[in-house]
């Protein structure tokens, strides 16, 4: 087979891909899509300097290169396991996925994970906070007058 056969053959190929690719239907949206995926806020996690941005800022910048924003950030008590505490919400509505992010007390970095799976007396909380994020200003008071 010469070389201008193979180009040939090569081109077809590959169209042939991209027309499989193309028509293939969209996979079926289920329960593990309905919730965005933790990965993408703790590698920007990873990559954010704290010591130099400092841990609320270099929180909200993770946050807000995952799609999600600061909720509240905290010092903690020196007799705790961590130094501060932030709420971090990805994504919204139904689809908002909660995360606590703390900072060791010794000099590790900091560590994210879900609400759902966290023991930290704050992580309860979380679910109000991100709650009152999602009322317009002044909406929680206005059932009472």
């Amino acid at each position: 087979m010469d070389t201008s056969s193979v180009k040939v053959a090569e081109d077809a190929a590959v169209e042939a891909a991209v027309e499989a690719i193309s028509s293939a239907p969209a996979a079926p949206a289920g329960p593990a899509d309905d919730k965005p995926d933790t990965m993408g806020f703790e590698l920007a996690l990873q990559l954010q300097d704290i010591e130099s941005e400092g841990f609320e800022a270099a929180i909200a910048a993770a946050a807000g290169s995952a799609g999600g924003e600061l909720l509240f950030d905290m010092p903690m008590p020196a007799e705790t396991d961590c130094r501060r505490v932030a709420a971090v919400a990805i994504g919204s509505g139904d689809n908002r996925l909660l995360m606590l992010v703390t900072q060791p007390n010794d000099e590790e970095g900091p560590r994210g994970e879900t609400v759902e799976n966290n023991k930290h007396p704050v992580a309860g909380i979380v679910a109000g906070s991100a709650g009152l994020m999602d009322r317009p200003a002044g909406a929680a008071w206005s059932d009472q007058t």
